[in-house]
């Protein structure tokens, strides 16, 4: 019977949630579904809002930070920026009207970004970054130690789109 309640104890564990990370809902916008996000806990929140666009950015101690928004740019800009003129107009460029054009001349004629695109890096202080655009939210990181980047990396990952 002890054998049988400290498997159990075991199996209980092993299949509870992880302890680092604490589940947040954001909904921009009565149109937009719902994305729910397991982040790391001993954050502050700090909400923007300008009439149809939101962003919620989850501040830690170090200055680390996860993001999701639905504005056009995001907190990473200028680490986007630094990869590139090429590649900070094709992360922001105005899909909807990139997708016309191409209609309209009936071929590709500019590259439409993709559903989902992410990009990554390290800033000037050599600390890591990361921006994903998942339709017409963005999610990613920011000022994040190497000790942490795993821990911000899994966070991502946990996205859910109901």
């Amino acid at each position: 019977m002890k054998n049988i309640l400290i498997l159990f104890a075991i199996l209980m564990m092993s299949c509870s949630t992880n302890k680092d990370l604490i589940t947040i809902k954001y909904k921009p916008t009565k149109t937009y579904p719902k994305y729910i996000l397991d982040v790391p806990k001993g954050y502050e929140l700090k909400i923007f809002s300008v009439t149809l666009e939101n962003e919620y950015q989850y501040i830690y101690e170090d200055s680390s930070m996860i993001y999701l928004t639905n504005f056009k740019n995001t907190p990473n800009y200028e680490n986007i920026k630094e990869l590139g003129d090429s590649i900070i107009n094709y992360r922001f460029q105005n899909e909807d009207l990139t997708k016309g054009i191409n209609q309209l001349l009936g071929k590709e004629f500019a590259m439409a970004l993709p559903d989902t695109f992410e990009l990554s890096g390290t800033d000037n202080n050599s600390l890591y970054w990361k921006d994903i655009k998942v339709g017409k939210i963005s999610i990613g990181y920011q000022k994040v130690p190497k000790e942490k980047k795993e821990l911000f990396d899994k966070s991502l990952k946990t996205l859910r789109i109901k």
